[in-house]
């Protein structure tokens, strides 16, 4: 309860309860207890607040339904329901945000694929999402059924109980806004009527999660609209071809994002000025500074939940007489929900994550020593979207020359958004030193 009230102290407007291990995926985290996420799901309702539970099987659904959860995030791939399924969350008044697109990503088919390349909406996606859209998840579960998801839409749907139309973005295969498109085809492919998927997305969320300003055109609520050529209550599809938007009232200007867009994705085939030599960092001056792009910065699993910690510190240079100065990457990797990851990222880009032309050059290369273990290079790209390609090499207690193609983490370099370096394989403290870090 203490936790629950915690929560709802910092502002949250319902408890979202994730019971899910990840075998589903072929992964293992750890997860809730059955005991604990009903405890939590009674805690949120002693204090009137919806209890949604994100779930990644057919057995966590019913769990999470039976005891009490008013909602469930996503459906399910690890199997077809049961004949019953739709009737039994029905018989406890529950809702579900199937979340198609993100499952059919998970089942190795990049959902946002087509969006990618429909000329309605592509030049509307910022160039760092348009990789994403193309990609899927890639994970080697011990079997994934995209075909049970969609039976169970048209048993829920049969059975009455409210659909919520939701992406999960930015996971592989979606980005934020334009996936809600894919996810209403999805929902009128697995049965719902064009009608019954545009309610999923704007009167039935109003609803269900009590905004009761929006969600319907009708006199006095906010005026957040979409006008769009064609009828979409006969064809989902036409939500795609936008003629204007209206946000509480004030017109969009749709003209002036998309030359934003425009203006960002010329800038982003020039290579970055001052990377004319390669050198991004020899860290002699004492610090962190970059001759090009947004610089270094610490990266951990953190940012996904994990516990690992890294810092960077630039330290005088020991066993090599040509150099004063080096960054110095400490820390420890923990176990938690994997991947698990911790080190020191450069951003290439202008700004963390924008791309930067980078194809003139065919290597990364720095220098390296260290406690002996094996770390990672991660290469991130616009069209490798979140999932990184990588290259391991082993800091040895004397410096040594790391130098990889390009070629390697199958990119020509015309696109980068990140390179960290990182403690990954093994859990535990580790120390490594790097310099003279740049491209050739």
């Amino acid at each position: 309860q203490a936790f629950v009230d915690a929560r709802i102290a910092d502002g949250s407007d319902y408890i979202k309860i994730v019971y899910d291990d990840g075998s589903t995926y072929g992964l293992h985290f750890p997860t809730l207890s059955p005991e604990t996420m009903k405890a939590v799901i009674a805690a949120a309702h002693r204090r009137g607040k919806l209890a949604v539970v994100h779930i990644g099987t057919l057995e966590g659904a019913r769990e999470a339904i039976a005891d009490g959860a008013d909602g469930l995030a996503h459906l399910f791939v690890d199997r077809a329901p049961d004949p019953e399924f739709g009737r039994f969350v029905a018989a406890h008044h529950a809702f579900v945000v199937p979340t198609l697109t993100v499952l059919e990503s998970v089942a190795v088919q990049p959902s946002g694929a087509a969006l990618a390349k429909d000329p309605r909406v592509t030049p509307f996606i910022p160039a760092i999402f348009l990789g994403n859209l193309e990609r899927s998840f890639g994970l080697k579960g011990p079997a994934m059924h995209y075909e049970g998801a969609e039976e169970a839409v048209r048993q829920l749907k049969a059975a009455g109980v409210p659909l919520l139309a939701g992406s999960d973005a930015p996971n592989p295969g979606t980005a934020h806004g334009v996936s809600l498109h894919r996810e209403l085809e999805l929902l009128v492919k697995a049965g719902l009527t064009p009608l019954e998927a545009l309610t999923a997305a704007t009167s039935t969320p109003a609803r269900i999660f009590g905004l009761a300003d929006r969600g319907r055109i009708s006199q006095g609520l906010r005026a957040d609209l979409v006008l769009v050529s064609g009828d979409p209550t006969k064809d989902v599809l036409a939500t795609r071809d936008i003629v204007g938007i209206w946000k509480a009232g004030v017109p969009f200007d749709r003209g002036a994002y998309r030359a934003s867009l425009d203006s960002a994705r010329t800038t982003a085939v020039q290579p970055p000025k001052g990377s004319e030599s390669g050198l991004v960092s020899d860290f002699d001056d004492g610090t962190t500074q970059a001759a090009f792009g947004a610089g270094w910065q610490i990266s951990t699993d953190q940012l996904m939940g994990g516990k690992s910690t890294a810092k960077m510190e630039v330290v005088p240079v020991t066993g090599k007489a040509d150099k004063n100065r080096a960054l110095q990457i400490t820390g420890n990797v923990q176990e938690g929900a994997p991947p698990k990851w911790a080190g020191a990222m450069y951003f290439p880009g202008a700004t963390l994550m924008a791309p930067a032309n980078l194809s003139g050059k065919k290597t990364i290369h720095f220098r390296a020593k260290g406690d002996g273990k094996t770390y990672s290079v991660l290469v991130f790209t616009l069209a490798g979207g979140r999932i990184p390609a990588f290259q391991t090499f082993t800091a040895g207690p004397d410096w040594q020359e790391v130098t990889f193609p390009l070629a390697a983490f199958k990119t020509d370099g015309h696109d980068m958004t990140g390179v960290a370096i990182v403690s990954s394989a093994v859990s535990g403290p580790f120390a490594f030193e790097i310099d003279d870090f740049g491209f050739r």
